[in-house]
């Protein structure tokens, strides 16, 4: 008789992924929403607390020009969110962040709006960076329409007809914004007023809040035009509603912030992967499988109608939906041998699946893995938000802080500056444009203005000269001969024990893409629709195939995840 191995037990330590799996740029570049995404996280509280959303306003002439103001009821206080429609030319709309005209203007405020305070915000909102808000204001942003789009739901609803699901899904939404401003800019309020028991606590939930009621606003508008045409317009099918969303542009100016938020993009990546964890030592049972399958499903027929263009940056669609059915064969298999497996982790049989599925794939798998466990995980999302304050340890000595460089910065020592590709570009920020750019070294004007973003290239270079010390001498006489160090070695020390801060990749580097830092942080607000431009700026989509206010109000169901393109009946 031959005697089985004993069974290994996974623990959390065991299948949690180190960084230096996780924080390459490709690796960032391929996640996805996920359960903790900042959207998805609002709706749940928004569901569990029973908000309610009602029009108070709607001043739109029959063009959709004028303002809209709702009323939103919190278990926590009264808030309003108002829209500012006003006519604007098809050669005036720009997803650039220096535009000065917008379709739609919007704020996310606290209390009830006063006819003075509604005023004041018809006249400072549609200016935005040039406008001034008070501390009433949590949120300001600003949208444009999807023309195409937009006027092709108008003449649809206009004809008494609901608009072709296909021709939708072209696109995915009917407005697009560019940035949402907080944090006490323009006047606004700053974070820390929306702290503890605040209904918008937690990192951008605010700003997403103010995404989903622009995306019911748009709804409004549509309707409200096409019954200016025809008082016979319907409104535009619920279930053509859920599968449209928001769009969003993002170029580079987010980039800076993964590198200028070290600690906040650390909890964000830790969340994740301790929620990623938590999933897979798990012992499988057959209730968690038909969950995991239920997911996968919708998940193939997303990718396999993915309506995003091939780009040669991201995966294809095609790609990941043919990988996710292996995956779903997989499952199948193991649902049959189930009964024989008994007491099994998730954990071997994903480390099984990894080798033959590309990263994007392999992201996708996770994500749902975090989905099938949401009594294990969505606790996680109560801490988005950090104290971001480095502190310098002066009395550090020189051969602790060389341990810590070893330890968790090996990564940076990849690189040879010394080469020409290795800096082939900088970074800095346009005085003219007022937004990060990169420009090629040498041959373009502007490096005596790089903004620090090599993080890899700093700490090479305070390594070469500590190396030189004692190692018994204090960090404070280090930084007293060469000052310039003093920021990256208080870096250092602050992140210490924080795996997930860093990006392991060159900033600097000619093969460098910009956009996948970009997707890194929209994952976590819940963008998905992928959609690269360039390699320097991305169209998203947010809230695409989520409840309406009323289904959030009802019974329905808050959570959404690759939505599946509506099939309308032709009626009789």
């Amino acid at each position: 008789m031959t005697l089985s191995k004993p069974r290994v037990r996974y623990g959390i330590e065991d299948a949690i992924r180190p960084a230096q799996e996780v924080m390459s740029p490709e690796r960032i570049g391929s996640f996805r929403i996920t359960s903790l995404s900042f959207s998805r996280s609002i709706l749940r509280r928004m569901k569990k607390e029973n908000w309610k959303v009602e029009q108070s306003r709607f001043n739109l002439n029959g063009d959709g020009h004028g303002e809209a103001v709702y009323h939103i009821e919190t278990s926590h206080g009264t808030f309003s969110f108002i829209a500012v429609s006003q006519d604007l030319e098809e050669h005036e709309r720009s997803d650039r962040v220096i535009s000065e005209k917008w379709d739609i203007t919007f704020a996310l405020c606290e209390g009830e709006l006063s006819e003075e305070k509604i005023e004041h915000l018809k006249q400072e909102l549609p200016k935005q960076e040039a406008g001034r808000g008070t501390v009433q204001d949590l949120v300001w942003s600003r949208a444009n329409r999807s023309s195409r789009i937009f006027d092709y739901i108008l003449k649809a609803l206009t004809k008494e007809r609901q608009p072709d699901p296909d021709s939708l899904a072209e696109v995915g939404y009917i407005l697009r914004t560019t940035a949402f401003y907080g944090n006490g800019k323009f006047g606004l309020a700053p974070f820390e007023k929306m702290m503890e028991d605040h209904p918008f606590e937690g990192a951008f939930r605010a700003q997403m809040f103010a995404a989903f009621m622009l995306r019911q606003f748009s709804f409004d508008m549509v309707e409200h035009m096409a019954r200016s045409r025809n008082p016979d317009a319907p409104p535009l099918d619920s279930r053509l509603k859920r599968y449209l969303g928001i769009g969003n542009a993002t170029g580079l100016g987010m980039v800076p912030f993964l590198i200028f938020h070290p600690k906040l993009i650390h909890q964000w990546v830790y969340l994740r992967e301790l929620a990623l964890a938590r999933s897979k030592v798990e012992e499988i049972t057959l209730m968690k499988v038909d969950s995991l399958l239920e997911w996968l499903r919708p998940a193939i027929d997303y990718f396999t109608h993915y309506p995003v263009k091939e780009t040669g940056i991201f995966e294809s669609g095609d790609t990941i939906a043919e990988e996710l059915r292996t995956v779903e064969r997989e499952l199948v298999l193991l649902k049959e041998e189930l009964p024989f497996r008994e007491g099994r982790q998730w954990v071997p049989f994903i480390e099984s699946l990894l080798p033959g599925l590309s990263a994007e794939t392999q992201e996708v798998l996770n994500s749902l893995m975090i989905e099938i466990y949401p009594e294990k995980n969505e606790e996680l999302e109560n801490y988005t938000v950090v104290s971001e304050e480095m502190e310098l340890d002066p009395a550090m000595k020189i051969g602790q802080l060389l341990a810590l460089i070893k330890y968790q910065y090996e990564w940076c020592f990849q690189y040879d500056f010394a080469k020409r590709d290795e800096k082939h570009f900088f970074w800095y920020r346009s005085i003219e444009k007022e937004e990060p750019r990169i420009a090629v070294r040498g041959e373009e004007p502007g490096d005596e203005h790089e903004m620090r973003m090599n993080i890899a290239e700093l700490v090479q270079k305070v390594t070469v000269l500590l190396e030189e010390w004692n190692r018994e001498d204090k960090v404070a006489k280090f930084i007293f001969r060469y000052p310039e160090f003093k920021g990256v070695i208080r870096r250092v020390q602050s992140l210490e024990n924080h795996d997930y801060a860093e990006i392991h990749g060159n900033l600097l580097q000619k093969d460098m893409i910009p956009i996948y830092l970009m997707r890194c942080k929209l994952s976590f607000f819940g963008g998905e629709r992928f959609d690269p431009k360039s390699n320097r700026w991305v169209r998203i989509t947010l809230f695409q195939g989520a409840p309406l206010v009323e289904d959030v109000e009802n019974d329905e169901p808050v959570e959404w995840m690759f939505p599946k393109l509506p099939a309308l009946e032709e009626e009789a």
